[in-house]
């Protein structure tokens, strides 16, 4: 019989995180597409969630397939201050209905890190009974995030993304309709002088 291992690691974004939705964050959007796809190929299953631009993901599988995966994590851009807070064997699939499930938890986050005395979501300062418990929330809370919303929300952010390009040629444009302009006050002030 395989192995299962669960990796529980927690990591700072690397980016700053946009509002385009009300439900889920653009960039993590792209990152549960791309799991959601991959975690399946590779027999691996799990749980994100994302706080005041931290990770804490939670994943199973065999342990080469979950050591595979952590050492892609450690070379992806998006992420930086990877730290492993557990790593155990399983006897089973604690999240096997799940390729990569979300949880957007706001108020059981809160209400989870206010009864530790957090004020905010920083999974560098958990113990072990706290991820413990940041686990079991995060199990039993729905994940209400599917393909379509995750879609949209990917498309939101790729259009975003193609109006920050086109901005800086836009500015150009700016910048060179300013200095025509310019050149003609001085050509016209220069032409009420001479007509003078």
């Amino acid at each position: 019989m395989t192995s299962l291992i669960q990796l529980i690691y927690i990591s700072r974004s690397t980016f700053a995180p946009a509002e385009l939705s009300n439900i889920i964050e653009p960039n993590v959007a792209r990152i549960l597409l791309k799991s959601r796809v991959n975690n399946k190929k590779n027999g691996l299953v799990g749980v994100l969630y994302f706080g005041d631009g931290c990770f804490f993901q939670c994943l199973e599988g065999t342990a080469e397939s979950v050591d595979q995966l952590y050492e892609t994590l450690l070379n992806d851009t998006r992420h930086k201050d990877l730290k492993i807070l557990s790593r155990k064997s399983i006897d089973a699939l604690s999240f096997s209905d799940w390729s990569m499930k979300h949880v957007q938890l706001e108020d059981g986050m809160i209400k989870l890190l206010k009864s530790q005395g957090l004020k905010t979501f920083d999974p560098y300062n958990f113990n072990a009974e706290m991820t413990k418990n940041a686990l079991e929330l995060l199990h039993s809370t729905k994940d209400v995030t599917d393909a379509v919303l995750l879609e949209d929300v990917n498309l939101q952010a790729s259009q975003l993304d193609n109006q920050i390009t086109q901005t800086p040629a836009r500015q150009t444009d700016y910048k060179s309709l300013i200095l025509y302009a310019l050149i003609v006050l001085v050509l016209l002030g220069s032409l009420v002088i001479f007509l003078k």
